[in-house]
């Protein structure tokens, strides 16, 4: 309600009957003496205004609720006279006319609730009197009904929410009528009261809605909003983001850096009162938040500045301990989302399971849109993308010295971009591709050296907060140490499957590869190669000669065959190879190129002899030991027809 209608009602309330409709309380009474404040019958004629637009405000809460939305709502007076409605469909109030004729034939106001064609009513009664002053009515969907319970429930939501006007109302009502002296003692009571609200709110967002009613209700002729430092969000469309890149000379910009109240006053045009703009800072005991900013048609009186600071204050107190309170229970679970994630990573020792299980979590932990992970290999020298949701990247790679990865390597530092579509900066192929705006990235440690790094990306601007930016940095670096764990521990298998002197697999380790290639593919070779009269070259030049033969062999062997074969030293000067998806021409063709250029390129000069067999799904006898003992054969022949060549298995049976 206006503040001067507001006003007028009041006058007339007290005029009427002699009295005024508030009780006497105490003086003494300053914890309750507002909440104590109640309407009698003689201004039940002034207050379809307030009941109306606490209606409003009653919906607009509870318009997510299903029944709510879907049903139509109206109030009556103690009268049973139609005051307003929300939700009302065309017709919808003849039906309410024509029950509230009904009604009068048959029911009584005593009753809880009263039900005649489709139409509830709930009477709601005074504080201190229990006197019926208002009906909220209900027409609910039969798919949808509102039941006496749910209407009972709505009805005292609805009360609180109308005597919670009330008193924002009664406080305006008496600020603005009493002498300064009076005026000033019930605002120190008024204040106390408003602090006490807010201290009564342990979130952030409910303590800035709470500010927001308080001042809008004191002066409803005045814009309020609310500039906040970047990493607090807020739905409220009257909190903004303060623009730290802003003027100098910027009211706002100024007082978030000075932590002092800034005014202004600026002229009005065509005769229209000057108007003011003010700017107070939103401040704890640990810092500043934010700041409130204030424009007002006409200026504002130096006491009004003053209430204003003194909410600014309390709002900003109680803003301070309700962030230390909300950071407490996200350190708390961020502690227990670390110790989480670090158990299950150091389940695994395989990076594949590592880079797998690390996207998961860091897309449900940060809500993020894509992320990436790449990963240094020391022979390319460059940064693999080995995991994430980005299936255009993933496989693809990037120099170390390159954007945002270059960035990460040089400085081993994070980096956090909120506006990248606005302010692109360093090219980014992950933001690109992606379509992110807002983006963090950690690099992966070992040792003190980068391995890699993690891209997490989202579309919305300034999505990541800084507390976000803190956590990866936290959990990048778990992740590093189970990186590092798993790549030593591959390495320690690595060199425990190698023969020490050649370099190539021991036998256990092609024996069981080839068991494992046999139960999952279709067919395969194996190679067979034993060095002609070895036992001459170590006699002629010694062990060490034939050791450094062994090695030359070796190296040729692994020249020759691709990433994915399989060589081994199988025992003393014999070697074999394994094919794996390869028939045995195609492995007798590697075979005699082997063959050529060990006769060639060993020195002193050496020759080899193979034997080559194979085996595919149709065999009856597909085993490890099978296949070895017909290259051996094969290789048996090869020696006995002569040396320096390669046979095939067919060939021996032939």
């Amino acid at each position: 309600m206006p503040d001067h209608l507001w006003n007028s009602s009041a006058q007339s309330w007290r005029a009427e009957a002699g009295h005024t409709s508030y009780p006497v309380v105490p003086v003494t009474d300053d914890a309750f003496w507002l909440q104590k404040a109640d309407i009698g019958e003689s201004d039940f004629l002034h207050i379809e205004a307030l009941l109306e637009e606490s209606l409003k405000d009653w919906y607009e809460q509870n318009r997510t609720i299903d029944k709510v939305c879907r049903s139509a709502w109206f109030l009556l007076n103690h009268k049973r006279k139609y005051i307003g409605g929300v939700g009302l469909k065309p017709g919808q109030e003849l039906l309410i006319q024509q029950s509230i004729k009904d009604w009068q034939r048959s029911a009584t106001t005593e009753e809880l609730s009263v039900e005649m064609a489709g139409v509830m009513t709930m009477p709601l009664y005074t504080r201190t009197n229990d006197t019926l002053f208002v009906l909220l009515g209900c027409i609910s969907l039969e798919d949808h009904p509102v039941s006496v319970s749910d209407l009972e429930m709505l009805g005292m939501h609805y009360r609180s929410l109308f005597y919670k006007r009330f008193e924002y109302t009664f406080v305006a009502d008496m600020l603005s009528s009493q002498t300064v002296i009076e005026r000033e003692a019930q605002r120190r009571t008024v204040l106390f009261h408003i602090i006490q609200r807010m201290y009564d709110k342990f979130e952030v967002d409910a303590i800035i809605t709470e500010m927001f009613a308080i001042v809008d209700q004191m002066y409803p002729l005045v814009q309020f909003e609310l500039l906040v430092s970047q990493g607090d969000q807020n739905l409220n469309p009257r909190v903004k983001p303060l623009v730290m890149q802003s003027s100098l000379d910027d009211m706002c910009l100024r007082t978030f850096s000075t932590g002092e109240l800034s005014v202004a006053v600026h002229p009005g045009t065509d005769g229209d009162s000057d108007r003011m703009e003010a700017a107070i800072p939103l401040m704890g005991k640990q810092g500043i938040y934010g700041v409130f900013h204030i424009m007002s048609d006409y200026p504002l009186e130096e006491e009004d500045l003053e209430l204003l600071v003194i909410i600014a204050e309390a709002a900003g107190r109680t803003f301070e301990n309700a962030r230390l309170y909300e950071q407490s229970q996200l350190l708390n679970e961020d502690l227990r989302l670390i110790n989480n994630i670090t158990h299950r990573l150091n389940q695994s020792l395989k990076l594949e399971e590592i880079f797998e299980f690390a996207v998961g979590e860091l897309l449900k932990v940060f809500k993020a849109e894509h992320v990436i992970v790449l990963y240094l290999n020391p022979k390319s020298d460059r940064f693999e993308v080995v995991s994430g949701n980005v299936p255009a990247l993933v496989g693809g790679s990037v120099d170390k010295n390159e954007g945002y990865t270059g960035l990460i390597y040089r400085n081993r530092e994070p980096i956090i971009m909120s506006d990248y579509c606005s302010v692109p900066g360093t090219e980014s192929i992950f933001m690109r591709e992606t379509g992110s705006c807002s983006m963090i990235a950690s690099p992966l440690m070992s040792s003190g050296e980068v391995i890699g790094a993690i891209y997490l990306g989202h579309p919305k601007s300034h999505y990541f907060s800084y507390d976000n930016f803190k956590l990866l940095q936290v959990i990048t670096t778990h992740i590093g140490l189970s990186v590092a764990n798993a790549a030593l521990h591959s390495e320690v298998q690595r060199m425990a499957s190698r023969d020490a002197l050649t370099g190539l697999y021991q036998r256990r380790y092609l024996d069981d590869s080839i068991s494992n290639y046999q139960n999952a593919t279709y067919s395969g070779s194996l190679l067979m190669v034993d060095i002609d009269k070895f036992k001459v070259v170590n006699d002629t030049y010694g062990h060490q000669v034939g050791d450094e033969i062994l090695k030359q062999v070796s190296r040729i062997i692994q020249r020759l065959i691709r990433d994915g074969d399989i060589a081994a030293r199988w025992g003393g000067e014999e070697l074999a190879v394994y094919f794996p998806q390869v028939d045995k021409s195609r492995a007798y063709h590697i075979a005699e190129q082997i063959r050529e250029r060990v006769s060639t390129e060993t020195e002193p000069k050496v020759t080899v002899s193979g034997g080559v067999s194979d085996w595919n799904w149709k065999d009856k006898d597909v085993s490890v030991e099978s296949l070895f003992y017909r290259a051996d054969m094969a290789l048996y022949q090869a020696k006995n027809s002569g040396r320096n060549q390669i046979r095939m298995d067919a060939e021996m049976r032939s």
